[in-house]
């Protein structure tokens, strides 16, 4: 049962985060103090490295051709972007969060603090997923539609699309706001959706890529065939194992809604702001890895990540010079 009953009724209304999770974190355990202290520890390492590495993938995309004649990089780019929000936005604001919950503030502005703070995280969250989305239908009409892919796939269209996703991840936002009793169905038929849509391009691309294969081992395809099935090859298992890093990242999220529906009256405050802020941080830190696995997969990524830093070294010598 909730330890914590006492003196939780004693917030604003207004405290939606406070509402959701069924009181405050009064008097938290040094257990639990300890582990809201190392998520904080974790979030301060790694956000400036989520923005500076998804900003040098936005810059490489950008300063080269190379990279962005491969529509599907292009799609890397703008799920970059939406990670660099990640990095820059939502995890100091979740550092500021897990600071006021442990002090306890029950103000008004740590409410408009936690308001705010949840909302640019669903936003975020929504959006790469959506973009992901993108990249996976990018991937499918490369493979199935090859001759089309070149008219309808267009560096444009990605980045109306990609509007489109923020636009649309917002506009879910304010009305789940103004709604709150659709919150977790509107939200979770949304990723599901998603999920369903990712999983079924990549099933399909699978299949298509085991078809080639076997065009390839009986000599039926040209050179240049072969080389744009090495490059398609290629670009499906970056993006197969971004999708394997993201539902990893995603899961600790989508138990915790199931155990704060189901479950909530039976755990102490103690275990569920534990079990929120580590899913939360789980979630968030999927921003954090994409970069690493660019750069890891894409020998491309890893020679402009290079030349950029060496470039900016040079620049900073000569300014101190």
């Amino acid at each position: 049962m909730n330890s914590n009953l006492s003196g939780n009724e004693f917030f604003p209304s207004s405290c939606e985060f406070y509402v959701d999770m069924g009181g405050r974190l009064h008097q938290p355990s040094t257990i639990t103090q300890t582990f809201l202290i190392i998520i904080i520890v974790v979030h301060i390492l790694t956000f400036p490295v989520t923005a500076a590495l998804n900003a040098l993938v936005m810059i490489a995309v950008k300063m080269k051709s190379r990279l962005r004649s491969h529509k599907s990089n292009i799609g890397l780019a703008l799920l970059a972007s939406t990670d660099f929000v990640v990095g820059i936005l939502v995890q100091p604001s979740f550092i500021a969060m897990i600071i006021t919950v442990l002090l306890d503030d029950v103000s008004s502005a740590t409410c408009v603090l936690q308001a705010l703070t949840r909302a640019m995280s669903v936003v975020s969250v929504s959006t790469s997923l959506i973009n992901m989305a993108l990249i996976s239908g990018e991937r499918y009409v490369a493979m199935r539609h090859p001759f089309a892919h070149f008219s309808l796939v267009t560096e444009a269209r990605f980045l109306v699309a990609s509007v489109l996703a923020w636009l649309l991840s917002i506009i879910v936002h304010i009305g789940i706001v103004v709604y709150r009793s659709v919150f977790l169905p509107l939200n979770n038929a949304t990723m599901g959706l998603c999920l369903a849509f990712i999983i079924f391009c990549h099933v399909t691309v699978y299949r298509e890529i085991r078809r080639h294969e076997k065009q390839i081992a009986a000599q039926q395809v040209t050179v240049e065939a072969r080389e744009q099935f090495q490059k398609d090859k290629k670009a499906f298992k970056v993006t197969f194992i971004i999708i394997v890093v993201l539902t990893l990242c995603y899961t600790s999220l989508l138990i915790f809604r199931v155990v704060l529906v189901r479950y909530q009256s039976k755990l102490s405050f103690d275990v569920l702001y534990i079990y929120f802020f580590l899913a939360t941080l789980m979630t968030l830190l999927n921003a954090f890895f994409n970069p690493l696995i660019y750069a890891a997969r894409l020998r491309e990524f890893r020679v402009a990540f290079i030349e950029f830093i060496c470039r900016t070294g040079n620049i900073a010598e000569a300014e101190q010079i």
